[in-house]
């Protein structure tokens, strides 16, 4: 075995030195032919006319390189190409180039861009100078004379010349295309290795945090191993660039409508989006917002686009804004929030930090879910809603530690939600004997609201006696005694509607209105989504402590009022397209995408890894 090792060394070192030798005999040899063909331009007469006794020991060539460069460059440039002989040196010298650094991708990439040119013009200078100077037979060589001769008889002079004028005008056409291509898709590439040095910057990042923290190596693993899941496909083509191409043209067209009505605007400006472009117009002193807002359907026609959205004004800003769909959209992927140095840096502060996607402006949107303090969502069926609550899940998974999360998943449906029953003995709060984690059951769903509730109140007994006013504060002062923990509870109800056609729906609102009221501080949290958000189900008593609420595209403006207290919501384009509603704050965004081929393998992995984690258990509810 080392002995064959010794042998592939030793050959693979004479391969590298054969490939040595060869790649600085190309260059001698060019230089050698460069300098010949050079000094033949000036004292080619004298050598010529003696070509025939050159070879004489008293003859003395005046070429540089002596007799062999006068006779080398006879038959090269006059018997043969002309100056279009210059090009071999110059071949020869980057193939050696080539050969000694092969390692150098500029180079390889400037030979194979050498190659046509160079063909090109060995055939066309001859004939040029033909053309240009038929009796200097050293420029034209015999290769052009005889070429250039023949093309006279069939097109004449004026038509040679035409035919050359024309081909030089498209080789440059040709030529100008291919290296805007290879711009482009240098870019690209630039920009993928970009994203790629930015995700490896970022794992390291995390890596160092890790080792100067208390976490666990399975937290460590985790991280590796979420990364290996999501990282294992290929990287979208960023089609987003292409969208470059048409701002200018829409810019103009608005500007053209604008104009048409007579309003007058000092700016525009463009921000590309994963779903929407957003134009910000700055108009004039004086221009009424409603003239603009009135205009909506005229500039969606001038423009071409499915259905546009007008924000008169932006929050915050001196301009109006114009959401227009982008023809290509292009996805958020969960991989690209999780594992950027933007959502470390955000969600590293926050309680409970959930992952909402990317807004207008191509930011990470990320909010802590112990500060909204509970969140509703709707929207029509197949708009995005089920991708969004397992990206908040998955979410909440990677940035918190079993001990400090437990979830409380209500499925009516019971398919939504059954992918995560592998991991509930690690990360699931459930009632005493219970058998299904999830609750599917609705005739079960009062009592786990009763014992939740019990819970709560429990914990308030509990901060009463240590003197804390949130489940923060009881966490840093039990530390200092290493008694018991106390994990953040999130309750998520998949259909809130199913619930409302229970017989005990009186009773289940009141549940969930004095777990929104009061749950906050003791660190119980709700996440209630429906696809039916008609008045009956979204009541006034439930919206008002609900004010952190998300809406994916519905089918009326009259669905829109209900969860958001405005209209937007039926001007969306679905998809995961939403807007968010916080304290009259309203923030439109691309929800992440993920596939549930790894989500199942996420939760695979966590399953297998907290065997030893048992069901945190909630009190036994009141049967009445």
């Amino acid at each position: 075995m080392y002995r064959n090792k010794i042998k592939k060394k030793e050959r693979k070192n004479e391969k590298k030195t054969i490939k040595t030798i060869f790649g600085f005999f190309l260059l001698g040899n060019s230089i050698f032919l460069f300098l010949s063909f050079f000094s033949f331009l000036f004292h080619w007469k004298n050598d010529q006319s003696q070509l025939e006794k050159l070879f004489d020991k008293e003859i003395i060539a005046e070429n540089l390189l002596g007799k062999m460069g006068a006779t080398v460059s006879h038959y090269f440039i006059h018997c043969g190409i002309g100056v279009s002989a210059f090009f071999i040196p110059i071949f020869l010298f980057i193939t050696g180039l080539k050969i000694l650094f092969s390692k150098k991708e500029f180079l390889n990439n400037f030979y194979k861009s050498t190659i046509y040119k160079f063909l090109f013009f060995i055939v066309w200078l001859p004939i040029f100078f033909y053309v240009i100077v038929p009796d200097q037979g050293i420029f034209s060589g015999i290769f052009g004379f005889e070429i250039g001769n023949y093309l006279i008889h069939l097109f004449g002079i004026v038509g040679l010349s035409m035919l050359l004028f024309t081909s030089i005008i498209f080789y440059w056409i040709i030529i100008f295309r291919i290296n805007n291509d290879s711009i482009m898709k240098n870019g690209m590439k630039k920009k993928i290795q970009n994203i790629n040095k930015k995700i490896d910057t970022t794992l390291q990042l995390y890596n160092d945090f890790d080792n100067h923290t208390e976490m666990d190596s399975f937290f460590r693993k985790k991280k590796n191993m979420l990364y290996s899941i999501l990282y294992n496909k290929k990287k979208e083509d960023l089609s987003f660039i292409d969208l470059k191409i048409d701002l200018e043209s829409n810019k103009k067209k608005i500007i053209q409508i604008l104009n048409h009505y007579n309003i007058e605007i000092c700016e525009i400006k463009a921000n590309i989006g994963p779903t929407i472009t957003l134009y910000e117009i700055y108009p004039k002193v004086g221009t009424r917002i409603s003239k603009i807002k009135n205009l909506k359907n005229e500039i969606a026609l001038n423009l071409s686009a499915l259905s546009i959205r007008i924000i008169a004004p932006i929050p915050g800003k001196g301009s109006i804004g114009i959401e227009i769909p982008n023809y290509k959209r292009y996805p958020v992927y969960m991989k690209d929030i999780l594992f950027s140095e933007e959502s470390h840096k955000k969600s590293h502060k926050m309680e409970l930090p959930i992952s909402l996607g990317k807004t207008v402006f191509n930011e990470i949107f990320i909010v802590d879910l112990a500060k909204m303090p509970h969140l509703l969502i709707a929207g029509s069926t197949g708009q995005g809603k089920s991708v969004g609550l397992n990206v908040m899940i998955v979410f909440l998974l990677y940035q918190k530690h079993p001990k400090d999360i437990k979830f409380i998943l209500i499925d009516p449906k019971k398919v939504e939600l059954s992918i995560y029953k592998q991991i509930s003995r690690s990360y699931f709060a459930t009632l005493p004997n219970s058998i299904e984690p999830i609750i599917t059951d609705l005739h079960k769903v009062k009592n786990l609201l009763n014992s939740l509730c019990k819970e709560m109140d429990q914990r308030y007994a509990l901060f009463e006696k240590s003197k804390v006013r949130n489940i923060k504060e009881y966490n840093n002062v039990i530390k200092k005694y290493n008694t018991y923990h106390l994990p953040y509870i999130i309750l998520i109800i998949d259909e809130f509607a199913d619930l409302n056609m229970n017989h005990q729906k009186k009773q289940i609102e009141i549940y969930i209105t004095r777990l929104a009221q009061l749950a906050r501080a003791v660190g119980i949290h709700l996440i209630i989504a429906t696809q039916r958000p008609s008045v009956d189900v979204i009541t006034g008593l439930i919206k008002s402590n609900f004010t952190a609420r998300i809406a994916f595209r519905v089918s009326s403006k009259i669905d829109s009022r209900t969860i958001l207290d405005c209209t937007g919501a039926e001007q969306l384009i679905g998809k995961g397209d939403m807007l968010f509603s916080n304290r009259n704050e309203l923030i439109r965004l691309q929800c992440p995408f993920m596939e549930l081929s790894d989500i199942q393998k996420i939760v695979d992995f966590y399953g297998n890894n907290n065997k030893k984690n048992e069901y945190f258990f909630l009190p036994k509810p009141d049967l009445s």
